[in-house]
């Protein structure tokens, strides 16, 4: 206090939801001084009277105690999250202008830890002003999958054009790690969102290629621990973040933390229009097409005797949530239901696989549906070109990686209207797209494809020609280097 005159402004907070999530931020907000929690309510009566931490968990009608204090809803899924609001202002008339999300509750904590603002202060070293780094974030290293084939591509394109101080910051774990980029790892402990230990790990990691710049693919500790830093020390840190999907859940966190990022750039054109929609600055919002594989001149055949079974592909993983195997499933059983001849190879894996494998045992599918399990990148190419068509049930996606491959392979697409499609795909002309959720649709399809097989080369062929130019790492290399001198 300023000659005993001024007093600390302290925000009062109530935290509805007495789980983990719960926990955490109980023991986050221990260390600010100008945060109070003055009540926990959970809807669970089982839960009341119980304690977290010195705090004693309380019915959710406790809340009009508290009219001045700002909410905070620690439940994790955002359709019950939706439910408690609704409850709040019209059961007990609770202003909803005082919440506060999580994630920015968890942010506005760490940016007041002192053990933090005390650690960066001591280590970073403000004269080391010699080289820039860059660091990409590929959190599982090298493992199958399309951010790190991504990370893996641009990083080793960066160091071949001879830029320096390229580095990878990722997790100890069992995957290969590419000759070029022996030399370039930076190895972080397995990481526990909003713990300062982990963020402390984080933090450690990054401060000795200062000044650098930081290109994050999740909203996650690799994207809070160089903020922390930026905080203190604005002009030796930028952050750059990808963004992969487009869903609710995916927008809403990076709306939490939009003071974060120095620049966006999403997958699609979908996802940056989105962005600036919901208020991000037009000049910090770019959008990407990731590279691939991709012949310049197409070379494959297709089952054009409709006397043998169209072939019908789908590649990634195998999920309900997002990828939604379930209707995977109810589309072969349309297309078994309408005799259509065909094949589906499936590869990939995943929580769904078991129930997918008993769904073709128990119904003698062994000769149409054929589990494949992970292939190895280099395999993708010819898996595409054994397949005539491509499909995809997803609910959402940011860009699907899969259905960009199987088109500069000349599979015709058949899927979803989610995030991107459109800029790869003309309706009728070099593939189809459906409304979300409709694999009658998808069925239909594939029959008037399987019935019109002269259809598949023409269509197949504009597939390719279409994604090939945008599949060219030599383009995508240049975009990253205006990118990375902008920011």
């Amino acid at each position: 206090m300023a000659n005993g005159k001024d007093k600390m402004v302290i925000r009062k907070l109530v935290l509805y939801g007495a789980g983990k999530r719960c926990k955490k931020i109980c023991k986050l907000l221990k260390s600010c001084s100008n945060m109070e929690i003055v009540a926990i309510l959970d809807t669970d009566s089982s839960k009341w009277g119980m304690k977290i931490g010195r705090y004693r968990i309380s019915p959710p009608e406790r809340i009009e105690n508290f009219p001045d204090a700002d909410i905070c809803i620690a439940v994790a899924d955002e359709n019950i999250a939706d439910e408690i609001r609704g409850a709040l202002q019209q059961v007990w008339n609770y202003d909803m202008k005082n919440e506060v999300h999580y994630n920015e509750l968890c942010l506005e904590a760490l940016k007041a830890n002192e053990e933090i603002k005390q650690y960066i202060y001591k280590n970073v070293k403000t004269n080391n002003y010699e080289k820039e780094s860059i660091l990409f974030v590929s959190y599982n290293g090298f493992s199958l999958g399309g951010i790190q084939a991504w990370t893996k591509d641009i990083c080793e394109a960066l160091i071949k054009d001879g830029k320096e101080n390229i580095y990878v910051v990722a997790t100890r774990d069992e995957y290969e790690v590419p000759p070029l980029l022996q030399n370039c790892m930076l190895y972080i402990d397995e990481q526990e969102i909003f713990s300062v230990d982990s963020i402390l790990n984080v933090i450690d990691t990054i401060i000795d290629k200062m000044p650098c710049k930081v290109v994050t693919t999740q909203p996650d500790n690799t994207m809070l621990a160089p903020y922390l830093i930026k905080c203190c020390y604005p002009e030796m840190i930028k952050i750059i973040t990808t963004i992969r999907g487009a869903s609710k859940d995916i927008y809403k966190a990076y709306m939490d933390y939009k003071e974060i990022p120095d620049a966006f750039i999403g997958v699609s054109q979908d996802i940056m229009k989105d962005l600036i929609q919901m208020g991000i600055e037009p000049k910090k919002v770019y959008s990407m097409c990731v590279p691939f594989e991709c012949e310049e001149t197409l070379t494959r055949e297709y089952t054009e005797n409709v006397s043998f079974p169209i072939h019908v592909g789908y590649a990634g993983r195998m999920e309900y949530s997002q990828k939604r195997m379930d209707l995977l499933i109810k589309l072969v059983q349309v297309l078994v239901a309408r005799e259509i001849c065909f094949v589906m190879d499936i590869a990939g894996d995943g929580v769904a696989r078991q129930e997918l494998a008993d769904f073709i045992a128990s119904n003698h599918l062994e000769k149409k549906v054929r589990l494949l399990g992970e292939i190895d990148r280099q395999e993708i190419p010819s898996f595409w070109k054994k397949q005539d068509v491509c499909v995809n049930v997803a609910d959402y996606e940011g860009r699907c990686h899969s259905i960009i491959e199987a088109m500069g392979n000349g599979a015709v697409p058949v899927v979803t209207a989610t995030s991107g499609v459109r800029e790869d795909i003309t309706d009728g002309e070099n593939g189809y797209i459906v409304p979300i959720g409709d694999y009658r649709a998808m069925a239909e399809r594939i029959e008037y494809l399987a019935n019109h097989r002269e259809r598949l080369s023409l269509m197949g062929k504009l597939a390719h020609d279409v994604v090939y130019p945008k599949s060219r790492i030599e383009s995508h290399l240049e975009f990253w280097k205006n990118i990375l001198s902008r920011h």
